[in-house]
């Protein structure tokens, strides 16, 4: 890795997320053209990341999620070189001016003049694991980021005074995403216009979202994708709602969402523009043909996601040669067998019902094809 890197003195996008990447091979980085950073689950510390951020004053993208040891040093430290730099925040708003950051350990800001005007010109944010942003940063987030098209939030404290301000403050933000976040959100936040809000996903933060609900929200906002998850209150009335509120829907996803399918999937299919769906535990009514009849109804569909459980007759008929030219990929899922899956698989309420964990599954059939064959394989996991 010391080696590579050292050879990489011109580049201006640099990618090593999820690599071996430690201090001693990031030290050896010379190159002062950097534009785009992605150092996202490594090893590293501000020992070798601070001599980078300084020398490359064009940085626009920076993305450190899951970088632990950012967090570690105390005060100033000290880089091989002998000089001293300060912590990770310090570093990044004295020297560059992001437009795209993603990140966690060690993004501690405390006060809205931590970010202005390092973040004036930030379009796209991530927070997650490692950092919880105060209230009075978050909700301060459309005046430090102005120009925000796109928030994904993890794992963060949230309320309904911080959404609905995004909402109606932030009017470039396209993609709203909040995944397993704490607080106490109701649906107050989204009773407000939202007309650029195009991406919206909700993975395990509302709940108490009902029919009512969905439509206020297709009435505030167009969207062309949507994700929802652990939505136990829906019904197969939800169906229409969406399929008559969002028509130009590419994505649609939804996971432990009451009983959607209950009765089929039949005003799903009248979405013509999606490309993409995810139905999993959300009603036993899915008929056998539903892989065919998605090929046929959805001349868009590339990727079909689906879970036995939610089969009225226990399994899906497979064709051999989809007859539409887009459908690339199909997954199904099988739960592992337990008196827990049972009851979610089946719909069976229990006390606990509205914070029960996500079900684990025992493997994912998948389904490719290419232009020429249809290959399948299981992998004994969830994909």
């Amino acid at each position: 890795m010391s080696q590579l890197v050292s050879n990489m003195n011109i580049v201006k996008s640099l990618c090593l997320r999820e690599t071996s990447l430690a201090d001693g091979a990031l030290c050896n980085f010379v190159g002062s053209s950097l534009e785009y950073l992605d150092i996202s689950e490594t090893v590293v510390s501000m020992v070798s990341l601070a001599p980078v951020i300084r020398r490359n004053s064009n940085l626009s993208c920076l993305k450190t999620a899951g970088c632990r040891n950012l967090l570690f040093e105390q005060g100033e430290v000290q880089s091989t070189s002998g000089n001293k730099y300060g912590r990770f925040l310090q570093e990044i708003t004295s020297t560059c001016y992001l437009e795209d950051v993603e990140m966690g350990w060690a993004f501690c800001p405390v006060r809205v003049d931590d970010l202005i005007p390092s973040f004036s010109k930030v379009r796209r944010m991530t927070v997650g694991l490692g950092t919880t942003l105060p209230e009075n940063i978050l909700h301060a987030l459309p005046e430090i980021c102005p120009f925000l098209e796109s928030l994904v939030l993890r794992f963060q404290v949230i309320s309904d005074r911080v959404v609905r301000n995004l909402l109606e403050s932030s009017t470039n933000l396209q993609v709203l995403c909040l995944h397993y976040c704490l607080g106490n959100l109701t649906s107050f936040s989204f009773q407000t216009m939202a007309p650029a809000l195009r991406i919206l996903r909700l993975q395990w933060v509302t709940p108490w979202i009902t029919n009512d609900d969905l439509t206020i929200l297709t009435q505030n906002c167009n969207l062309v994708e949507l994700l929802l998850s652990g939505c136990k209150l829906l019904d197969t009335s939800s169906q229409e709602i969406i399929s008559s509120g969002w028509p130009n829907l590419a994505c649609l996803q939804l996971e432990e969402c009451g009983q959607i399918t209950l009765d089929g999937v039949d005003s799903i299919l009248d979405c013509k523009a999606l490309e993409e769906v995810l139905l999993r535990h959300t009603g036993r009514g899915i008929g056998r043909t539903i892989i065919t009849d998605a090929i046929r109804e959805l001349p868009l569909l590339r990727k079909l996601a689906l879970d036995l459980c939610d089969a009225s007759e226990g399994g899906y008929d497979t064709p051999n040669v989809p007859e539409g030219k887009m459908m690339r990929s199909v997954r199904m899922s099988r739960c592992k067998k337990s008196a827990a899956a049972a009851r979610s698989c089946f719909g069976e309420a229990s006390s606990s019902s509205s914070n029960r964990k996500p079900v684990q599954h025992r493997e994912t059939i998948v389904l490719e094809w290419s232009s020429r064959q249809l290959t399948t394989t299981v992998v004994e996991e969830r994909l």
